[in-house]
């Protein structure tokens, strides 16, 4: 009796072993799918991000790169392969896998050497500002990634703007480390692209219904737009006091419906203040509070420059451009819909800046339409709450559990940041604490020679043409980098 008893305990613990082997194995197959998933959302991140650059290059600096150069760039980066780093490193992969793991574990420390580059007017200071972004933070795609970046934002608050004579100016300009990074992470922050849709697609659209006419406020402008024989027909004689009287009735009734529409968009802002990313009003918020510790700044001109950074760096380059953001993608937009767009957007950057001491009495007939406490309004909803030192996790993190391993970008990019590094190290510009830290960092790293250019060096000629690889599984330790073939992108492991 006893042993068929034991003959049926041995069948079912067999059959519940090979159950537990067969879901384990299940498990494997799909950590190894999302494993692969997520390092193709790697891959296509890297390259998407390095596409935006090369247009906001094209766009903005046309002068110093060429409709084709950008082209070649971008055709460039289309037949991107990336490869194991240790097939262009060596035995030097794991070195700088450490170096590159510990820089990124170091908000303060990046911080700091950016800060001291641009200080020392180093000639790689604006690539290393991308690359820092774009590979050692892996385009804020995880979250552990994204508190790191809030963090060199908070720090870059404490060195370079708290630091400036004029932090407004320093601001508006666009062009300092704290700038270039803050418009790199709005980019590309999710929540940031629900908030603009959400508050700009139906005030966008009603523009473009209403796009018959330019809304132009300047009276010569206007005038210009057109022929002879329309100003004649359209205001009168030239010269005459009904001239002069139907043209300035034509610029109020413009200032009118412009009123509106920014009404309207401002409107839009403060209804849709509950979905305002949490990243962006943590950042906004620790930006106040740092400088509103400075003696020599009001309140109100520290009120005036979140205003501003959060209008001219994330609002207003939406609402110019919503194609690029995703608002707007079944409507297209015609040369008049454009220039009211910008019309928008200048006055809402004039409505931050109405602090501010101008004699151009055109623009204050301008906003003494408005309501001056308008667009206040909306920033004290988005400051408003007791500041906290910790970054806020996202509430909605659909890749919770990931942790990147693996960092990309081009072996240019590797000498430049080296390059960059050594530089100010070998410079006076950094605190004392930060200098050793900096010193400790760099020791282990092997002296390359230096790269000429802080771009990717997108021809074939400069980078080796190897095949695209997968990471090893077994590099647990370290993080891999990779580079492209054609555009070859090295990676490797992070310590």
């Amino acid at each position: 009796m006893v042993k068929p008893d034991i003959h049926t305990l041995a069948h079912h613990l067999k059959q519940e072993r090979l159950y537990v082997t067969s879901e384990k194995q299940l498990i494997q197959r799909l950590n190894n799918e999302v494993l692969k998933t997520a390092e193709r959302l790697y891959r296509a991140a890297w390259i998407a991000k390095q596409q935006r650059i090369n247009l906001d290059r094209l766009i903005l600096t046309s002068a110093e790169a060429s409709p084709a150069e950008c082209c070649q760039h971008a055709k460039f980066l289309e037949d991107t392969q990336f490869v194991d780093g240790y097939k262009t490193l060596g035995f030097q992969e794991s070195i700088y896998g450490e170096f590159l793991g510990r820089l990124r574990e170091n908000p303060r420390l990046v911080a700091s050497c950016l800060v001291a580059g641009e200080r020392l007017n180093h000639e790689h200071t604006q690539g290393v500002i991308h690359t820092v972004f774009t590979s050692l933070y892996g385009n804020c795609i995880m979250q552990e990634d994204e508190c790191y970046l809030l963090q060199v934002l908070r720090y870059l608050v404490e060195f370079e703007l708290k630091d400036s004579d004029n932090p407004r100016r320093l601001l508006r300009r666009g062009t300092c480390a704290f700038s270039i990074l803050f418009k790199l992470f709005t980019e590309g922050l999710y929540s940031a692209k629900l908030f603009l849709t959400a508050t700009l697609h139906e005030p966008i659209m009603q523009l473009l219904v209403e796009d018959e006419d330019h809304l132009e406020t300047d009276p010569a402008k206007l005038i210009e737009r057109f022929t002879p024989a329309q100003q004649e027909r359209l205001f009168g004689e030239k010269g005459t006091d009904e001239y002069r009287r139907k043209v300035q009735a034509a610029v109020e009734a413009n200032e009118a419906k412009l009123v509106a529409l920014v009404n309207t968009f401002i409107g839009y802002l403060k209804q849709n203040t509950y979905c305002f990313p949490q990243s962006l009003r943590w950042i906004v918020s620790q930006m106040y509070t740092t400088l509103a510790r400075v003696e020599r700044l009001e309140v109100g001109e520290v009120r005036t420059m979140c205003t501003d950074l959060l209008l001219t760096c994330f609002i207003c380059p939406a609402i110019v451009n919503p194609e690029q953001y995703g608002i707007i993608s079944d409507a297209p937009i015609n040369e008049v819909a454009r220039f009211n767009l910008m019309q928008v957007g200048q006055l809402l950057q004039q409505l931050a800046m109405s602090d501010a001491d101008d004699g151009d009495p055109r623009r204050k007939s301008s906003l003494s339409k408005f309501d001056k406490m308008c667009v206040a309004a909306f920033l004290d909803i988005v400051i408003g709450g007791r500041a906290v030192e910790t970054p806020p996790m996202s509430s909605m993190n659909l890749l919770e559990g990931l942790t990147r391993t693996v960092v990309y970008m081009t072996h240019n990019q590797l000498l430049a940041l080296e390059d960059f590094v050594r530089s100010v190290t070998a410079g006076d510009q950094l605190r004392e604490e930060d200098h050793l830290a900096l010193e400790t960092l760099i020791a282990n790293v092997p002296q390359s020679r230096t790269t000429k250019s802080n771009s990717l060096e997108l021809t074939p000629s400069n980078t080796p043409q190897l095949s695209p690889t997968t990471t090893p599984a077994n590099k647990k330790n370290r993080l891999p980098i990779g580079i492209p073939s054609t555009l070859n992108i090295l990676y490797w492991l992070f310590i």
